[in-house]
């Protein structure tokens, strides 16, 4: 539970109105069952809706953590990198990239705070996690909208984000979202982006009329389900091109 309250748990309506359908089927069928033939379809039902409660709540608190260690791997990160996170949230990703930077580098984390997008989403948490880290001197937080960036152009080497993107709504919103984020990158910066939702290929059409060299884009499997293969997490790695 402590755990929890320091990563903080992202949709938390989700999961739990999951779970107690879930229940709620269950107990109906038990206390119904003598009235109708089809209460082992109740059952079924609600053993799905537990798991993927339960499923849920393991790609928040878990499978989220493997697939930015799996990214991390596989990058090199210059200890005095300029480093952007949109969509911070408990500084999961920014703490991170923060963790391998100098004095020379910085990692800086923007958010609206919402909390029903991640539970107990604050500015003030954000801050007291990345002091508890002893990572002050390369780790900020503010407020900021994704789709009016306050930063000049051309200013970092990384910018990433994490389950974010779809919240942004309509489609020209989102674009405008990654427009911003073109804007800030460095020529031959990365963009890493880690999201859910069925928005991979409208990202991907987007980086790639901006001219981005796209350097992998995958989809997780269970560990990165969100209720459901429905609803998975994928990954897009990019580099920015040489801006004129």
């Amino acid at each position: 539970m402590n755990k929890l309250k320091k990563q903080g748990l992202d949709a938390p309506l989700v999961p739990i109105l999951y779970i107690i359908a879930g229940l709620l089927a269950l107990i109906l069928s038990v206390i119904f069952y003598k009235y109708y033939s089809g209460y082992l379809w109740t059952v079924f039902y609600g053993l799905i809706m537990i798991c993927g409660g339960l499923i849920f709540i393991h790609t928040s608190i878990r499978g989220k953590i493997i697939i930015w260690d799996s990214i991390l791997s596989t990058l090199t990160i210059p200890s005095d990198s300029q480093v952007l996170d949109l969509g911070t949230g408990h500084g999961l990703v920014l703490l991170k990239f923060a963790q391998r930077l100098s004095s020379k580098g910085h990692a800086t984390g923007i958010d609206l705070w919402h909390n029903q997008d991640q539970s107990d989403n604050s500015l003030e948490n954000t801050q007291n996690i990345i002091k508890t880290k002893n990572l002050e001197h390369v780790a900020t937080v503010m407020t900021a909208n994704v789709l009016e960036l306050p930063f000049e152009d051309a200013k970092y080497d990384f910018v990433v984000t994490s389950l974010a993107l779809h919240n942004i709504k309509p489609a020209n919103a989102r674009k405008s979202a990654l427009n911003e984020a073109n804007r800030v990158l460095k020529p031959q910066g990365t963009l890493i982006i880690v999201d859910t939702g069925h928005n991979k290929k409208e990202y991907l059409s987007v980086l790639k009329a901006n001219g981005y060299t796209i350097k992998n884009s995958k989809t997780y499997g269970i560990v990165g389900w969100w209720t459901g293969p429905w609803m998975s997490t994928y990954s897009i790695i990019a580099s920015a091109p040489i801006k004129q």
